[in-house]
C-alpha cells in the first residue's frame, strides 16, 4: 500500500494563520523523515476553509524542506489560473524537487472563489477540460501553438520543461458522477476518491468504474492504485482517539456551510438557488457532508484508533480494492503536538504492516 499526508491548511479560530501554516510545514517534512510516500496539498482561497491560495509558493517550500516524499496537489483549482502559468510553475516545481511532483487537478466548486477572481463559472467545466490539454502541450512540445476558446498562441517557448518523462503523473478529483470518471478515463487521468465518495460508500465502486472505462478506451492500467482520501486520526488509546476530535470534526462542514459573498461558501450555487452549467449533481452535497461528521455513517471505517485498530480497518479497506490512502492526521484545531504524534504513531506503527503486503 502506499500511504499518504494531506492538508488544505484549514484556519481554526485557535490558531494564527502564521502558525497554521508553518505547522502544516512541519508535519510534512517529519512525514519525509519518516517514510511516508506522499503530500497531497488543496488550493483554497477566500475563507477558513483552506489558507492555500498561494500554493505553488507552498510546493516550493515543501519541495526545498523535504528530500525524499512525493509532492502531489489534491487539487489545483484549474480554472482559476491561466493554464501556460501552471505549466510553468508546475514543471518548475517538478524540477526543483527531483521529479517528485503528483499533478491532481480539479474544476472547483466554491463560488465565492470564481467570482472573487472574475472568472465566469458557468465556464468552469469547458476552461477546465482546455487547461489539460495546454499544460500537456506545453510540457511536451518545443514549442506551444494552441488554439481554443480561452487559450490562443502560437510557437510560444514554454519553460522550464518538468524532469520527468513525458510529463508528471496527473490526477482528477472525481465525485460520483460517471460523465467525470469518464472523462478521466478518456485522458488516460487517475482519479483521486474520498470526499463524497468515501461519505457514500461509493469509493471503491468509483475506482471500479475508472478501471473499466480504461479498458474500454485501451489504456493499461493494472499497475496504477489511484488514491483515495480519508480521515486518519492515531492516538496511543481509544479513549483520546474518540474524545480528542469532539467539537473539531466538523470545522469543515461548519465553515462551507457558512454564507460568503454569494451564498454558502461550500458550494456553487448562488444565493438565489442558480445551479452553474456542469453543477447539476450537486443539489445533496452538504447533507452528504454532514453525513462525513458522523463516523458511524461514512461507507468505510474510519481510520480512528489505535495503532491495532487502524491496522484492522485499513485491512477491511484494502479488502475493498482501496490501496493507496492519503489523508489529514489530525482534526482544524487539534494542538500540533497531538497531529504530530498521530503522524509518528501512524509511521512507524501501522505502515510497516502493509510495506510488505500484496495490494488487493
Amino acid at each position: 500500500m502506499k500511504f499518504g499526508i494531506f492538508t488544505i491548511v484549514p484556519w481554526h479560530e485557535d490558531v494564527t494563520q502564521e502558525d497554521a501554516l508553518n505547522q502544516a510545514l512541519e508535519q510534512v517534512v517529519l512525514a519525509d523523515q519518516l517514510g511516508i510516500d506522499e503530500v497531497w496539498l488543496g488550493e483554497h482561497r477566500f475563507s477558513r476553509h483552506g489558507l492555500l491560495s498561494g500554493i505553488f509558493s507552498f510546493l516550493g517550500a515543501v519541495a526545498a524542506r523535504t528530500k525524499q516524499i512525493r509532492i502531489g496537489t489534491a487539487v489545483i483549482v484549474l480554472p482559476l489560473h491561466n493554464p501556460i502559468m501552471v505549466a510553468e510553475e508546475t514543471a518548475m516545481l517538478d524540477v526543483i524537487s527531483g521529479g517528485r511532483f503528483n499533478f491532481g487537478i480539479g474544476a472547483g466548486y466554491q463560488r465565492q472563489e470564481f467570482d472573487g477572481l472574475g472568472v465566469d463559472m458557468d465556464e468552469s467545466r469547458d476552461r477546465f477540460k482546455e487547461a489539460i490539454d495546454v499544460i500537456i502541450k506545453a510540457w511536451t512540445e518545443e514549442r506551444l501553438t494552441y488554439h481554443g476558446k480561452f487559450t490562443n498562441v502560437d510557437d510560444l517557448l514554454v519553460m522550464p520543461k518538468p524532469l520527468q518523462k513525458p510529463h508528471p503523473p496527473i490526477f482528477q478529483a472525481v465525485s460520483t458522477s460517471p460523465a467525470s470518471v469518464d472523462f478521466a478515463a478518456s485522458r488516460q487521468i487517475q482519479v483521486i476518491a474520498g470526499g463524497p465518495t468515501d461519505i457514500m460508500g461509493q469509493a471503491p465502486q468509483v475506482i471500479k468504474l475508472w478501471r473499466e472505462k480504461m479498458e474500454e478506451y485501451g489504456h493499461a492500467h493494472a499497475h496504477l492504485d489511484p488514491p483515495m482520501s480519508k480521515s486518519i486520526y492515531v492516538a496511543p488509546t481509544m479513549e483520546e482517539a474518540e474524545n480528542d476530535p469532539i467539537g473539531l470534526e466538523d470545522f469543515s462542514s461548519r465553515i462551507l456551510r457558512s454564507d460568503g459573498n454569494n451564498g454558502a461558501i461550500g458550494m456553487p450555487t448562488d444565493k438565489h438557488g442558480n445551479v452553474p452549467k456542469g453543477y447539476e449533481h450537486w443539489a445533496n452535497r452538504q447533507n452528504d457532508r454532514d453525513r462525513r461528521d458522523d463516523p458511524g455513517h461514512a461507507g468505510l471505517p474510519p481510520l480512528r484508533g489505535t495503532p491495532e485498530v487502524v491496522i484492522q480497518r485499513l485491512k477491511e479497506t484494502q479488502a475493498a480494492g482501496i490501496n493507496h490512502v492519503f489523508g489529514a492526521f489530525g482534526f482544524p484545531g487539534l494542538p500540533h503536538e497531538k497531529v504530530m504524534r498521530s503522524i509518528e504513531l501512524f509511521a512507524t506503527q501501522v505502515m510497516p504492516h502493509f510495506q510488505e503486503v500484496p495490494v488487493a
